[in-house]
């Protein structure tokens, strides 16, 4: 049996601001609070975890994952055999429910410390490679309407798959954006809108009536997370467009409750969202015995935190669609990691080096 003790963990916050104002129907940032996680192990290994929810979008934060990592996981944890993964969870879930996040951040760890036991990348240990190159989408935050129309333009000339446009505020305006990025892309540009939860059953129905004709690949999250009767009347009247969930997904039995009750399409899983790195591996499993696909999306992590996102997507069938994975980086000032991962033609390469295969700056821990 594999074996190495974890003899200590520690947790860091780091607030970082945002180039611009980062805005979707939930909230508007300038900043964010990310959560960093450092695992050691008897072996003088170290793994290192992220987390950087909302607190609008998940009833988490930077802050909150602090406390909860130092005052109901930490001693649960230490002792514990790193690879022990599953007893592991389940002495989390007993020690606090919910938290998602933050136990997120300490699952990440732990699977980068026992990929770099092992000399190993963290995707070798979620099943394999199933795809070595990731498709990328973009996400544009609502902003004014030349604003999103500049930004769709340079990403899509920089190679990304698929422009996802947040809505959910205004449905006029959002009419308007929508056609007009239709219009200016012609038809074979995927277009996914997410509205974050902003629409109610029925104005998420006539928004999607407005834009008939404008061949849309998806429409993430219409309506309330908790509002599973909505989002299927939603899904029953779209026209063919098929619906994502993605907060409705915040668990493992939020996943079973959403594939079950026929409500969803489309599930975007987010390693930072749902537990961690084993948690997601569950979910993508649930969705793909269930004929159905999925995204991995951003909660704005930064370098730790998408690698782990990346090496997900790079060792799950089910992730087939273009993920909205790498927002993070791109939307901040700095990152915590001395290399971030590169874009190239749209799409982003798993790393192969050992654990989640990044450099973390260590000045963040001193």
């Amino acid at each position: 049996m594999l074996r190495s003790r974890i003899v200590d963990l520690q947790v860091k916050v780091v607030a970082i601001p945002l180039k611009k104002t980062w805005e979707i129907s939930l909230y508007a940032a300038t900043h964010r609070a990310h959560a960093l996680v450092r695992v050691v192990t008897e072996d003088g290994v170290a793994g290192y975890g992220e987390a950087s929810p909302a607190p609008a979008f998940m009833g988490e934060s930077g802050y909150t994952i602090e406390t909860v990592v130092l005052k109901h996981l930490r001693e649960v944890l230490l002792g514990e055999n790193c690879f022990n993964l599953a007893e592991i969870h389940r002495k989390m879930d007993r020690a606090i429910d919910g938290n998602t996040a933050a136990k997120a951040a300490v699952d990440i760890a732990l699977h980068d410390a026992c990929g770099k036991s092992l000399g190993v990348p963290v995707r070798d240990l979620l099943g394999g490679t199933v795809r070595k190159e990731i498709p990328l989408a973009w996400s544009v935050g609502l902003q004014d309407l030349e604003s999103s129309v500049a930004e769709a333009k340079e990403r899509l000339a920089e190679g990304y798959k698929v422009i996802k446009v947040k809505v959910g505020k205004d449905l006029d305006k959002d009419v308007r954006l929508v056609r007009r990025l239709r219009e200016l892309f012609g038809p074979e540009t995927p277009l996914r809108l997410d509205a974050n939860q902003g629409y109610s059953p029925i104005d998420a129905v006539t928004l999607l009536r407005r834009l008939e004709g404008c061949s849309l690949e998806c429409f993430e999250q219409p309506v309330r997370k908790w509002d599973l009767e909505g989002m299927r009347y939603v899904r029953e009247h779209s026209e063919g467009v098929p619906i994502m969930a993605d907060e409705s997904v915040s668990s493992l039995h939020d996943a079973g409750k959403v594939i079950c009750s026929g409500v969803a399409d489309l599930v975007n899983i987010k390693v930072g969202k749902v537990g961690g790195l084993y948690r997601a591996c569950q979910i993508a499993a649930l969705v793909e015995a269930a004929g159905l696909r999925a995204a991995a999306g951003s909660n704005l992590e930064l370098g730790i935190g998408e690698a782990a996102s990346v090496h997900f997507v790079a060792s799950q069938n089910a992730l087939s669609v273009p993920c909205d994975l790498l927002c993070g980086t791109e939307l901040h000032a700095r990152n915590v990691i001395v290399r971030p991962l590169s874009v190239e033609n749209g799409l982003v390469r798993c790393p192969d080096g050992p654990g989640l295969d990044v450099e973390v700056d260590e000045a963040l821990f001193a």
